[in-house]
């Protein structure tokens, strides 16, 4: 019976692997081919958080929460937020791009590199934190892709269809792990995504 399930548990995470998938809205990302460097940047600028209409009210409510149960955690609950990103969800990201790409097709991916000639730019638009709560559900994302000249920003290269959604494959406890799992798996999409484009 454990293998059963064990079984059933692969399979839904190779359909929900093969459900995410990154199209083409503009451009040829073929353009990559024989780069060794590539910049990465992260935009937040219109995320929006499931169940609310706006990401701070969602912060607004959270905080409240807390500073109700625990006065001064709700200060730091909104501070954590915003630094996660930088913290925690765009090292993930960068960090399991780089393990997966294949070494035949080796692309350096750094935030802000100086060294390269485009920048992939990452725009989250919606974000599911998840939840472990003694049952527990993984967390989502919607993002947006696109590359451009660095020193030309307005030629945008490449352009992906939007939204992407990727659902991370585990739920962590701490809810910076949930949400960071995710951009983690769309690293190693993207990763998938090079490997089959920049032959």
């Amino acid at each position: 019976m454990r293998c059963f399930f064990s079984i059933i548990l692969v399979l839904v995470f190779t359909l929900q692997s093969f459900a995410q998938r990154i199209k083409t809205e503009s451009g040829d990302i073929s353009i990559l081919i024989g780069e060794k460097e590539l910049s990465v940047t992260f935009g937040y600028d219109n995320i929006k958080v499931h169940g609310y209409d706006t990401e701070a009210e969602f912060v607004k409510d959270k905080a409240q929460i807390r500073e109700n149960h625990e006065p001064g955690s709700g200060a730091v609950f909104e501070k954590a937020w915003f630094a996660d990103r930088e913290t925690v969800y765009e090292p993930l990201f960068v960090k399991d791009i780089n393990k997966a790409i294949p070494k035949k097709r080796r692309i350096n991916l750094v935030k802000n590199n100086p060294k390269a000639k485009y920048n992939l730019h990452i725009e989250t638009l919606w974000v599911f934190p998840g939840y472990n709560v003694g049952w527990s559900h993984p967390a989502k994302i919607d993002v947006a892709l696109k590359v451009y000249e660095i020193n030309n920003p307005e030629n945008v290269v490449w352009q992906s269809q939007a939204p992407i959604r990727i659902q991370a494959k585990v739920a962590p406890y701490e809810r910076e792990l949930r949400i960071g799992a995710a951009y983690n798996d769309l690293g190693i999409l993207l990763s998938w995504y090079f490997k089959k484009k920049l032959k």
